[in-house]
């Protein structure tokens, strides 16, 4: 997994994004990204609208002759942007990675989680550019990823399963969902990233949470805890989740949702092991106050749970922790104060048969990068 090592600040990587998009779509992305006017929540869609508008006449161009008639080709255009940007918090679907590459991100700490942020976001530009199933293929492999979404990923296992070389099997899967349809999930995340990247709020965290475990895992009612309220798994002392991650753990549309799904495990070292990881996006929301909080992830079999911290406090370090239980939930700001007060730039711990990892990319600062593992021993 290579990984860009960059000077820029996030603002200025974001910049550069927006500044290459607005050239190759005729657009001009800051304007919405920077109207103060609008909430963030009203900013996000009109900024995936606008993205998928570009991105979906720049498909319908380059596959004209086809014979899509003109009108069918808005209406599909219509009805996938509207999906695409209901509800308040943005959902982010799941990403999957080989276990090889899973194990290379587990060890970043410092600069390294910063970059991979960043090389990230460069690699989601690209693939939102992509005009056909093969050059969509070809980015997502680049960016060290093995399919966007859940749906994508059931059909390019089966794929790779079955004797197809890795690159032919992520282009069956974008086929498979369908190429707008790829693009839409992709689009959701890339709207996520600038935003997190581009505005100036001196206090938010990007998190990348992945799942090496034989168990989906579920956030508990989250929707109750994103803007500070009580009665779910998630908890927010300070600040407000703008993205979580959400996905059906097949695949299929009738499938359960869960956070993040299991691993596709095959056996010990098997070069086809797969794992999947969410983002979640947090967000200072007024005085003098960071983002922190804490959200549980129960297991789907067991009686597993896994507690994981991340701190963007207004004036001491930025830190993160985690634990893993038994048992009922215990009362969520005492779980979170008990964490938080032994909060490290990394944690890596060993319990109940799981290894646990979480990592910001520097104690200092209010632009923060993260990533948590969790896995089977």
């Amino acid at each position: 997994m290579e990984l860009e090592n960059s000077t820029l600040s996030y603002r200025e990587a974001g910049q550069e994004t927006v500044n290459r998009l607005n050239a190759l779509w005729g657009v001009k992305l800051e304007n919405i990204i920077n109207n103060e006017a609008l909430s963030l929540e009203k900013r996000r869609q009109l900024l995936t609208s606008k993205m998928l508008e570009a991105a979906y006449l720049q498909i319908d161009e380059a596959n004209f002759h086809l014979g899509i008639e003109e009108d069918q080709n808005k209406l599909e255009n219509q009805a996938l942007i509207a999906k695409a940007v209901a509800g308040d918090v943005e959902l982010e679907p799941n990403i999957s990675f080989t276990e090889k590459n899973y194990r290379i991100l587990r060890d970043y700490q410092g600069q390294k989680v910063k970059d991979f942020i960043l090389t990230f976001t460069k690699r989601f530009e690209s693939m939102a550019n992509a005009k056909t199933p093969g050059q969509l293929a070809i980015e997502i492999l680049a960016s060290s990823a093995i399919s966007i979404g859940t749906a994508m990923a059931k059909l390019t296992i089966q794929a790779w399963r079955a004797g197809a070389t890795l690159l032919a099997a992520i282009k069956s899967g974008v086929t498979g969902v369908g190429m707008k349809t790829a693009i839409a999930v992709i689009v959701i995340i890339l709207a996520a990233l600038l935003l997190y990247l581009f505005l100036e709020n001196p206090k938010k965290i990007l998190g990348l949470i992945i799942n090496d475990t034989d168990d989906d895992l579920v956030v508990k009612d989250w929707r109750k805890g994103v803007d500070g309220g009580s009665g779910g798994d998630l908890h927010l002392e300070h600040g407000k989740i703008e993205n979580f991650p959400e996905d059906h753990a097949t695949g299929d549309l009738d499938s359960p949702l869960v956070q993040i799904r299991k691993r596709a495990y095959f056996a010990p070292d098997d070069e086809d092991n797969v794992v999947f990881a969410g983002f979640y996006f947090g967000n200072r929301v007024f005085g003098l106050r960071g983002v922190e909080g804490v959200m549980v992830f129960s297991s789907s079999t067991n009686s597993l749970k896994y507690a994981h911290m991340f701190a963007v406090p207004y004036t001491n370090d930025n830190g993160t922790n985690m634990k893993a239980f038994t048992g009922p939930t215990p009362n969520l700001p005492t779980l979170y104060r008990d964490l938080y007060n032994s909060r490290k730039t990394r944690v890596d711990i060993t319990d109940q048969g799981v290894r646990m990892t979480s990592t910001v990319n520097d104690p200092r600062g209010g632009v923060v990068g993260l990533i948590a593992t969790i896995s089977k021993v």
